[in-house]
């Protein structure tokens, strides 16, 4: 499985969390087809090789699931043929993806378990939030009308791990991909973050944070199997299922699932 989640990783230089979902097998046995699903980073720092690349790839739709002030201070390089939606998950920024040490230890960060219980907040937030369905909704109505093979979806936050993780959990449970490879997919942004993550943490201690600030900035720059359980343990407590949740909140029928893998996986 770690192979093949290191062969999703798209090849893009000035980015970060650039993955394709296509590839994975269904409970069924069918696979989903490349160039159509892809989730990420920020499309702010791409250069013009990476935009090329992009379209060349077969990207037609950016779904920007950002906050209205992270779209303001690292916009999105949108080119020709690109289209672009802002759909914000969050009125402001819960998850706190840059937020730096010092501000951390100004919004309580100090304490072990601020972090911890901050993201499990936003977890809940993106489950149940009124902003957060309005989003997803608008991003399966654009899965819809995606019919044509070799023209892909992006959606993305600003570190492409929750918001956009939580995006890539309701697609793939969509497409009836089983709930392990589900998490493996959720998790693997740990491995393309981890160079980030300790090279920051390094010169923050240097600079004398101490380890309670560190756990705080690992906390809401990773990922972790808590905050994938707190996400279904608050969907399975208020529909059942991740199944009722994307009949109930997202609003998809029987015959828009049945689209979406005719769209989206291989015959």
């Amino acid at each position: 499985m770690q192979n093949q989640l290191y062969r999703h990783l798209l090849d893009v230089k000035d980015g970060r969390n650039f993955r394709e979902l296509g590839g994975y097998r269904t409970n069924s046995g069918r696979k989903i087809k490349t160039h159509k699903l892809i989730r990420s980073g920020h499309l702010a720092d791409l250069t013009k090789s990476d935009e090329r690349y992009l379209a060349g790839y077969g990207l037609k739709y950016d779904v920007d699931l950002r906050t209205s002030y992270e779209r303001e201070h690292q916009p999105d390089k949108v080119w020709s043929g690109l289209n672009y939606f802002a759909d914000p998950v969050f009125d402001e920024d819960l998850t706190d993806s840059t937020m730096s040490i010092s501000d951390m230890a100004r919004a309580g960060g100090e304490n072990a378990s601020w972090g911890f219980k901050r993201m499990l907040s936003a977890y809940e937030n993106m489950a149940t939030g009124q902003n957060a369905s309005k989003a997803y909704r608008h991003l399966f109505e654009l899965l819809l009308q995606n019919e044509k093979d070799h023209e892909a979806v992006l959606f993305h936050c600003t570190a492409g791990k929750d918001r956009t993780g939580f995006g890539a959990i309701l697609i793939l449970s969509a497409l009836g991909v089983p709930m392990k490879t589900i998490e493996r997919d959720y998790l693997f942004t740990n491995e393309v973050v981890a160079d980030f993550v300790k090279e920051k943490l390094a010169r923050e201690q240097a600079k004398g944070a101490g380890p309670d600030l560190l756990n705080t900035f690992r906390d809401l720059q990773t990922v972790k199997p808590a905050y994938f359980k707190h996400l279904f343990k608050t969907i399975n407590a208020s529909y059942g299922s991740i199944n009722a949740y994307l009949h109930q909140q997202i609003g998809l029928s029987n015959a828009d699932l049945l689209d979406l893998r005719t769209i989206y996986l291989e015959k």
